[in-house]
């Protein structure tokens, strides 16, 4: 299978209806976008007060309020679904992973999803739909994790309770009725960084991974910086944060404010983190070199589609093997809106385009 990097671009159709919300766009706003994403906004989450502009505590209130929902649904059916609750280390405690099995004799390959929500948003609904539908087009097992989250469990956290799945998942793998060596994982945005550490710390321990899953990942955010007053080539080398760093749906303000509750609110030790510490930063890992395959996923109105390519070209120059899609037109978000009847094409373009690398990845077919 070869996926490549998509550089079409989506024509904008003119005198699209601009609604009277305040976050609305204009027909000339943003050349190239998708049209239906432009219209799904424009209509359905323009009026929309986002997460970053309450508090956490408001959020948690009605997450409904503050989140664009509009087009998401749960997903197929799948053959069997079980929720368990595993041990976890960083601190110790227990999480919660819900378990989606094909109807087979197994054991079946099984793949790991971390969900997105910048380390402090999200759960087990998040992805569900994504979930649902690989189990059944890939016929693997998925297990969805249900990590710790900010601001109660800060970095790194997270990102050992996801280690902690991964290894829970080998060693119970006789009564998940999964192939420990067909493994693999993955996750969006904020899962997609934690996919790209938990690559490196399985090279290290030499477990083997059949690939890991980048989907639009936050792989370097120094440009976050509260001490950054504004974005430069010089302080900040990837050109779509500086290009989108102020859209409607996802401004940068929007990973600050995750930021603020996952590194904590002191601007200078967030620096201190984000500049000294791989595991937050991806992109400063020590060693490249032969790490699981990868597959990346970016979409082309993100202000973090360009740490993603990035980190991809380390894997490549590093003589890995690494394929990459860009998505034109669509914004970071993208893969979460596929409801059957009013969701985004390219949504169920990406469905597709990774339960066949699933597929392939696993089974040896397409």
């Amino acid at each position: 299978m070869s996926l490549t990097l998509t550089a079409t671009e989506t024509q904008v159709p003119q005198h699209l209806p601009v609604q009277s919300g305040r976050l609305a766009l204009a027909d000339d706003e943003l050349p190239g976008l998708d049209p239906e994403w432009r219209s799904m906004w424009n209509s359905h989450g323009s009026h929309l007060v986002r997460a970053d502009e309450v508090t956490i505590m408001q959020y948690r209130t009605d997450p409904a309020k503050y989140s664009f929902a509009y087009a998401t649904w749960e997903g197929p059916d799948v053959y069997h679904v079980e929720d368990r609750r595993i041990p976890v280390s960083h601190p110790t405690g227990e999480i919660t992973v819900r378990v989606y099995s094909p109807q087979t004799q197994g054991p079946s390959p099984v793949h790991l999803n971390f969900h997105g929500g910048g380390w402090v948003l999200g759960n087990l609904k998040s992805e569900a739909a994504w979930c649902r539908h690989m189990c059944n087009k890939a016929n693997i097992t998925v297990i969805d994790v249900d990590y710790r989250m900010g601001p109660e469990f800060k970095f790194p956290t997270a990102i050992y309770d996801c280690w902690d799945a991964v290894k829970w998942t080998i060693a119970n793998a006789e009564s998940l009725n999964v192939d420990p060596q067909s493994l693999s994982f993955g996750g969006l945005s904020a899962g997609g960084h934690m996919s790209a550490v938990l690559a490196h710390f399985a090279r290290d321990m030499g477990i083997n991974i059949k690939l890991h899953l980048l989907i639009v990942p936050a792989t370097d955010m120094r440009y976050c910086s509260l001490n950054l007053k504004e974005l430069t080539p010089e302080n900040c080398p990837y050109e779509s944060a500086r290009l989108f760093r102020d859209l409607k749906w996802s401004p940068l303000g929007r990973e600050q404010w995750f930021l603020k509750h996952w590194l904590g609110e002191d601007a200078d030790e967030q620096d201190r983190i984000l500049n000294n510490d791989w595991l937050c930063t991806p992109v400063l890992a020590p060693n490249f070199r032969n790490l699981p395959r990868a597959h990346i996923v970016t979409a082309e109105f993100d202000l973090e589609r360009d740490e993603g390519e990035y980190y991809g070209k380390l894997l490549r120059d590093a003589g890995n093997e690494v394929t990459m899609k860009r998505y034109p037109g669509v914004p970071h978000s993208f893969g979460y809106y596929s409801h059957p009847e009013k969701g985004l094409s390219r949504s169920f373009e990406f469905i597709e385009d990774t339960s066949k690398l699933l597929r392939e990845v696993h089974h040896g077919t397409v």
